[in-house]
């Protein structure tokens, strides 16, 4: 198959491929007398799993392990294991973004609730300070 078929059938660039080709990732490629890239099938599948894996946001080294590990688990008990702390790391950053988002809220109903002889500059229940614009909130 040619790159660009390839490529497109995939949508990704041609970049991505070369790049993934010289970083080895994909294994090189075969030349026509046009100097056009050649992939095998075997090549195309290849390119088909980095392109799948990278799309779950998995880091390139960490394709690379999934991929070329000498370890005797099989890749899809590695893909398991790469998923599973993926998973664990959006849940974190879940997490902290609902903590974020919660003191945001609070911030704003504090702020939004203050009373209305405030002065307007005032944004002091925002902080979450004691009023130091010279009245109490």
């Amino acid at each position: 198959m040619l790159i660009g078929e390839l490529a497109e059938s995939l949508e990704v660039s041609t970049k991505t491929l070369r790049h993934y080709e010289r970083i080895g990732l994909l294994p090189e490629s075969s030349r026509g007398t046009n100097g056009y890239r050649y992939y095998s099938v075997e090549a195309v599948t290849r390119a088909r799993m980095v392109v799948a894996l990278r799309r779950l946001d998995l880091p390139i080294e960490t394709i690379k392990e999934l991929l070329y590990t000498g370890c005797k688990s099989t890749l899809r008990q590695r893909l398991l294991g790469s998923l599973d702390l993926k998973r664990q790391e959006i849940e974190l950053e879940i997490a902290v973004l609902q903590g974020k988002h919660e003191d945001l809220e609070a911030r704003f109903m504090r702020l939004y609730r203050s009373p209305g002889t405030l002065p307007g500059h005032c944004i002091c229940g925002l902080l979450n300070e004691s009023c130091s614009c010279g009245e109490t909130s």
